[in-house]
C-alpha cells in the first residue's frame, strides 16, 4: 500500500508542484517548450514590485479570513441547532447542504443574476423603500469582494455543518450530562465542554476552509473576473490572467508557488498548534 500510494502522491501532488517550481524560474510563453529560459527569480521580483499582486494578496487573505470566520460560526450553529430533537431541524440540514451540491460557476451564475441591477434583490430593496435606485452589487468596489465573501459563505456553509454534526456525535454525553446538572447554561456548555471535545475537529474544518479561500476561482472568475477595478482580485485570477491572458506563464506560476507556499505555512501553523492542544 505504500509505494502505490507514494506513487500517486509522486504523480498527481509533487511533480506538479516541482514543474510549477521550475517554471517560475523561467520565462515561458506556455507553448513550445523549446521557447523556455531561465530567469532566476525574477519572476518574483516582478511580483514582489507590483501593485496588483499585492492588491491581489490583501483580498486573498481578507476573502479566507472572513470566509473561514463566518463558514465556522454558520456552520457550527446550524450542527447545534439541527443535533437537537426539534422538529423541521431534518429540513433545514437539507435546505442548508443543497447549495453545496451545485457547480461553483453555476453558484456565481445564479447570483450574478439575483445581484443585478434589475434582479431580485433590487427589486426587494426597492419594493421596501430600502433603496431609491438599483445598487450595483458587483459593479461598485465597496460591495465586489463582500459579496463574493456572502455568496462562498452561503454555498460552503453546509460542508462545515455536515462535518461538525459528525464531530457532535462524538461529544461525551456524560459530560454534557453533568454539565447540566451543574447548572450550566446552554452557552457555557458550548464554549467550555463542547467546543474542547471538539477542538480537533475544528481546527481541520478552519484548515479546509483556509486552503479553500487561499485558492478560491472559479466564482470570482464567473462573477467579477476581479473587478471593478481589481477590487476583488485574488491571486488565482490574477494568476489565471498572467498565464492565459498574456502568456506570461512564468509569473503565474510565480503566484500559483505563492498560493502553495500560504497554505503549506496554514497547515504547518495547524498542525503545531494541534500538538500543544493535546
Amino acid at each position: 500500500m505504500v509505494v502505490p500510494s507514494l506513487a500517486v502522491f509522486l504523480g498527481l501532488i509533487a511533480a506538479p508542484i516541482v514543474v510549477v517550481g521550475l517554471v517560475s524560474l523561467s520565462e515561458w510563453t506556455g507553448f513550445d517548450i523549446a521557447d523556455i529560459r531561465w530567469l532566476g527569480i525574477e519572476n518574483y521580483r516582478t511580483i514582489a514590485g507590483d501593485d496588483i499582486f499585492w492588491r491581489a494578496l490583501r483580498n486573498t487573505l481578507l476573502f479566507t479570513g472572513l470566509t473561514t470566520l463566518f463558514l465556522n460560526i454558520v456552520g457550527f450553529g446550524v450542527a447545534l441547532l439541527i443535533s437537537t430533537r426539534v422538529r423541521g431541524t431534518g429540513l433545514l440540514r437539507g435546505v442548508i447542504f443543497l447549495p453545496a451540491l451545485l457547480p461553483s460557476v453555476l453558484v456565481g451564475l445564479m447570483w450574478q443574476r439575483v445581484l443585478d441591477a434589475f434582479g431580485f434583490v433590487n427589486q426587494i430593496l426597492q419594493w421596501l423603500g430600502v433603496a431609491d435606485q438599483p445598487i450595483f452589487f458587483l459593479g461598485e468596489e465597496r460591495w465586489a469582494l463582500w459579496v463574493i465573501i456572502g455568496v462562498t459563505v452561503w454555498q460552503f456553509a453546509g460542508y462545515d455543518m455536515i462535518l461538525y454534526y459528525a464531530g457532535l456525535q462524538g461529544v461525551d454525553r456524560s459530560m454534557l450530562e453533568a454539565a447540566a446538572l451543574d447548572g450550566a447554561r446552554t452557552p457555557a456548555t458550548v464554549f467550555r465542554v463542547i467546543i474542547p471535545s471538539m477542538r480537533h475537529i475544528v481546527g481541520v474544518v478552519a484548515l479546509l476552509n483556509i486552503i479553500g479561500g487561499l485558492k478560491i476561482f472559479d466564482v470570482v472568475f464567473v462573477m467579477t473576473r476581479g473587478g471593478p477595478n481589481r477590487s476583488s482580485e485574488v491571486l488565482a485570477t490574477y494568476m489565471f490572467e498572467q498565464g492565459f491572458r498574456f502568456s506570461i506563464m512564468g509569473v503565474a506560476s510565480a503566484i500559483a508557488v505563492v498560493i502553495v507556499v500560504l497554505a503549506v505555512i496554514a497547515s504547518v501553523a495547524r498542525f503545531r498548534l494541534a500538538r500543544r492542544l493535546v
